[in-house]
């Protein structure tokens, strides 16, 4: 990484996991580059970039504020990283997966609909990798985004379409605390990602549907082992108050 890149990450960091309260004023802009040694141009564009994710809110002739927590982008895949690196955060993640539970069997029901021969090779092979990788997580993990990206690829809607990235990152996260490297949880993964392409392949909109909130079921049981219950009927996440005390 180049001097703005390591610097966004580090701020983008500090932020993220508490250095600064909401609201906090940072160094400012002379005080920041004599610390780091790096030119005004190099910490204003590091600004930007934070502004961008909406860490940080940049005011002329005000100074830097850090931005609260409930405004920071979620949807970005370094402010999701830098947050959740040190674990906890339980209400974020039940806040992902509850999205993850809207968006999924949506975009699997429009690709059962509408999925063309060339969108099915892309989730097939996606599908292939993972069920051939089921011991090296990463390439395991790499396989899955793809194929989930596949399948909002294939749902034809243009608007949903844009926000693949967002939903990778949303989905990257998830995985972090969702995963369980258990022989029985990897064939059961396999399983309903084998499910939901057939589904989608044999144009069953319903059944593929079905198969992605047994999925968010399943994710949000062991995310949330001991902190919230599941209700197996609706595939809704019942919150405990107790949660985030």
């Amino acid at each position: 990484m180049n001097k703005t890149e390591r610097l966004t990450q580090l701020f983008g960091k500090r932020i993220t996991q508490g250095d600064f309260a909401p609201g906090v004023a940072l160094p400012s802009e002379a005080e920041l580059c004599e610390q780091f040694g790096v030119s005004r141009n190099v910490i204003r564009e590091v600004v930007k970039v934070l502004a961008t994710k909406r860490l940080i809110d940049a005011q002329r002739n005000r100074g830097l504020f850090v931005m609260p927590a409930e405004r920071w982008n979620y949807l970005d895949v370094d402010v999701l990283e830098w947050t959740l690196e040190k674990g906890g955060h339980p209400s974020l993640i039940r806040s992902l997966i509850e999205v993850w539970g809207l968006i999924l069997p949506i975009i699997s029901r429009w690709a059962a609909e509408r999925a063309t021969a060339v969108d099915l090779v892309d989730i097939e092979a996606s599908f292939n990798a993972m069920a051939a990788n089921p011991s090296r997580i990463d390439v395991f993990h790499e396989a899955d985004i793809r194929f989930h990206r596949a399948v909002l690829i294939a749902s034809h809607n243009v608007v949903m379409q844009q926000l693949s990235d967002a939903v990778s990152a949303l989905q990257r996260a998830i995985f972090d605390v969702t995963f369980v490297r258990e022989e029985a949880n990897m064939a059961m993964t396999i399983q309903e990602h084998r499910d939901l392409f057939e589904a989608i392949r044999r144009k069953l909109p319903d059944s593929a549907e079905d198969t992605s909130r047994r999925m968010i079921e399943r994710a949000a049981q062991r995310a949330f082992s001991g902190m919230d219950r599941v209700d197996g009927q609706s595939g809704t996440l019942t919150p405990i108050t107790e949660m985030d005390s």
